[in-house]
């Protein structure tokens, strides 16, 4: 079974200019860095999220269109962000403080306050 989403909105993050990151104590940072197109998101981190949960809500409140879906096995495949498509040359990849994310992990890797996520496309 495949499920295709848009966004999910659990809880607001806000658009903030660029340059560097950091909140409050219970937030967490998402930057997207295409090069071109550079955009960071600041929000609360509530219990449980995930980094696609991050991404969803990021999408929402910064009106970029995200195209994912999950398939049976419960790995997530990100196929669209804002316009910019992954296809066999380049690929949307995820860092969590700096570490690369399996990108099928994206629903069952929870995050914390103080995370920066950062998305690339390469």
């Amino acid at each position: 079974m495949l499920i295709v989403a848009v966004f999910i909105v659990i809880f607001v993050f806000k658009s903030v200019g660029l340059p560097a990151g950091g909140g409050s104590g219970s937030e967490a940072t998402l930057f997207i860095d295409f090069g071109d197109m550079r955009r960071q998101f600041t929000g609360e981190v509530v219990e449980s999220m995930t980094v696609l949960d991050a991404l969803n809500t990021s999408a929402a409140a910064g009106q970029i269109k995200l195209i994912y879906y999950v398939d049976s096995d419960n790995n997530t495949k990100v196929t669209e962000i804002s316009g910019y498509t992954a296809d066999e040359n380049v690929q949307f990849n995820f860092y969590v403080n700096s570490q690369k994310l399996d990108p099928g992990d994206l629903n069952r890797t929870n995050i914390k306050p103080g995370d920066k996520i950062t998305i690339r496309l390469e």
